[in-house]
């Protein structure tokens, strides 16, 4: 099984799409876990029509046992998250950090025979999802193009550091090919990332968008565009990347 976080501290940049899409696309021949630890429950409402309560119990250390729910797709099951999460960053901060440490490693590794854990992240860096970020065995980056969002990528890495997580990579969302000023920003992103920059590229698309909005992939809302297959190239870059 590995585990890979998406997380940026950034809001707006696509995490939850690409959660949702890159599990699809690693379900069609793998299963897979989605955690969501986001209080906004975007991802949950996705897979779920009503994303129960539990994960903010087992912060507060209540030893209750995650069970994941089954969603419209065969090999998909999610650990949902509510608004109550957020309550339960207080006390868990108070913990000692072994207890921490133990209680992020159960979330992630919970009880299932999965191929692969994919979890959404909150766009805040705090204690909790600290822990969980050094739970996960790899943790990939999305990127919106903009001067500051290129500027703030090496302090995301280094709170990805700071964690003792391993930086899979960036990669970049909503990406516009007929902006000039985004090509420019493209490759100022490339320089400064080096390796650790994804090759694939994930378009501007009412595609991707309106999807989300019908409650379906990009990949069954139309997949025979580019927008529609580029979530299928990312899975596949990260697959290799992560050495499955």
């Amino acid at each position: 099984m590995k585990s890979i976080a998406i997380y940026n501290n950034k809001g707006g940049c696509g995490k939850s799409t690409s959660v949702i899409n890159l599990a699809y696309e690693f379900s069609v021949h793998s299963k897979v876990l989605v955690i969501d630890t986001d209080g906004q429950s975007n991802t949950s409402r996705f897979f779920v029509n009503d994303p129960k309560n539990g994960l903010e119990r087992v912060l507060l250390g209540e030893n209750e046992v995650l069970t994941a729910e089954n969603t419209l797709y065969d090999n998909i099951s999610i650990i949902s998250a509510t608004a109550a999460i957020n309550n339960a960053v207080g006390t868990f901060g108070g913990f000692s950090e072994e207890k921490q440490r133990g209680i992020a490693e159960s979330i992630v590794n919970a009880n299932g025979d999965f191929d692969y854990v994919i979890v959404d992240l909150p766009p805040a860096m705090n204690v909790v999802t600290e822990h969980i970020v050094g739970a996960c065995d790899y943790v990939f980056v999305p990127v919106e193009l903009g001067t500051f969002a290129i500027q703030g990528i090496p302090k995301v890495t280094n709170v990805i550091s700071k964690c003792k997580a391993q930086f899979g990579g960036a990669f970049i969302n909503k990406f516009d090919k007929k902006n000039s000023a985004d090509i420019t920003l493209l490759q100022m992103f490339s320089k400064l990332m080096g390796d650790k920059a994804l090759t694939t590229t994930i378009p501007y698309s009412k595609v991707i968008k309106n999807s989300i909005s019908y409650k379906t992939t990009a990949r069954e809302y139309m997949g025979w565009t580019n927008a529609g297959k580029a979530f299928g190239q990312l899975a596949e870059e990260i697959i290799e990347r992560i050495g499955e």
